[in-house]
């Protein structure tokens, strides 16, 4: 990827970058016809290859036969390598929510629909779980949209939305909003410590700097130590990881995100965050949250702080700490602490935006929410009320 053509066969997409030739997408030659095997097939009339290489010739169809309908494959999680450049760019640029770096992942059925845009979905079961809205240019988001109901109907899915900002354009189809979270947004044009509401946040960053503590960009060097530290955190929790758009630490992968890291006076990592870019690199948001054991208590408040701050100071427009879902219970708080996340977030003094869950009918929303909760945890949810023990 380019700003300019670098040469013969560079070719300029819809997000004003050129790319290479190999890149460029490839459509089928319509004037091909296959077998469902995937042999040439023979024109009426013409001739065909017998197994033993025999040319025989062929009689064209009087009458139609009725045949059984072929049934249609499963849509199929899309292979990392596969995940094009072209498709990582336009979740990049249109992903306007904190949740749209989610509609990528390794899970993910990836949708490539009209205008560049592209959308990402896990399947469980009949069901479709999206993270929020289609990663489409403003102009052609109402027909993605329908393009993409379409596609998901054809393949006999449900679609769910976990996590959209406006509930209407879904409501306008048919569709059933339910609030379902509240984004910790930040206005980094005017954010800074000072102020009696951020008096909590500035004791704590003082305490950490007491104790030693610095934050620094991920390098190589702290890699095996950010690594450390995340195998310690994990082994405080029995359910272990949770997914979808809640971050799982892959030491393949941490480079390509905002990764700060808390080293103590020694040199040593004793915690890390890491945020994920959207709308066109003006945004940010929270993802992971890991501290070891014997780091002081106030590390991941320095961490959010100083990232913060310097997301501020390099001209970025918006903070996410992402989603906090609303309180549903004593036995939803068991599988994810939301009055507790949410206190927590609040000594940053975000603007608490709502988001909806959308599913086709009402009276989906009970298979709507248990495919979403299936998403977020591997192992069901037993094991998850087990490890919240």
């Amino acid at each position: 990827m380019s700003d300019t053509s670098q040469g013969v066969g560079w070719w300029l997409a819809w997000d004003g970058k050129w790319y290479s030739p190999e890149s460029r997408p490839v459509s089928p030659d319509p004037s091909s016809q296959t077998t469902p095997n995937g042999d040439q097939a023979a024109e009426p009339g013409g001739t065909a290859a017998d197994e033993r290489g025999v040319q025989t010739k062929t009689r064209p169809k009087t009458r139609s036969r009725v045949r059984a309908p072929l049934r249609k494959a499963k849509p199929q999680a899309t292979p990392a390598a596969a995940v094009t450049p072209l498709m990582q760019a336009a979740v990049a640029r249109w992903g306007k929510q904190s949740a749209s770096p989610f509609l990528l992942g390794e899970d993910r059925v990836v949708v490539r629909l009209a205008g560049a845009a592209v959308a990402g979905y896990v399947r469980r079961g009949r069901w479709a779980v999206l993270a929020t809205d289609v990663a489409a240019p403003p102009w052609a988001r109402e027909r993605v949209l329908d393009e993409l109901l379409k596609r998901l109907k054809q393949d006999r899915l449900h679609p769910v939305f976990t996590c959209v900002s406006e509930a209407e354009p879904y409501e306008n189809r048919g569709m059933y909003a339910m609030p379902i979270a509240e984004d910790a947004v930040i206005d980094l044009t005017s954010f800074s410590l000072k102020g009696k509401r951020m008096a909590n946040i500035r004791h704590s960053v003082s305490a950490a700097k007491r104790a030693g503590l610095t934050v620094a960009p991920w390098s190589p060097e702290l890699a095996e130590g950010v690594a450390e530290v995340s195998r310690a955190w994990l082994s405080t929790k029995h359910g272990g990881e949770m997914g979808f758009t809640l971050g799982r630490f892959d030491p393949e992968e941490i480079s390509s995100t905002d990764c700060r890291v808390a080293v103590n006076a020694e040199g040593k990592a004793v915690g890390f965050v890491t945020w994920h870019h959207h709308d066109g690199g003006r945004g940010r948001v929270l993802d992971i949250m890991r501290r070891s054991p014997e780091a002081p208590n106030p590390t991941i408040d320095l961490l959010i702080a100083e990232s913060l701050l310097g997301f501020a100071e390099a001209g970025l427009r918006e903070g996410s700490l992402a989603c906090v879902p609303l309180y549903r219970g004593k036995m939803a708080e068991r599988l994810y602490p939301t009055a507790s996340l949410r206190r927590y977030k609040d000594k940053f003094n975000p603007t608490w935006e709502p988001r909806w869950l959308v599913v086709p009918s009402r009276r989906q929303l009970p298979g709507g929410l248990a495919a979403v909760a299936r998403s977020y945890v591997p192992g069901g949810l037993r094991q998850a009320l087990r490890g919240s023990h």
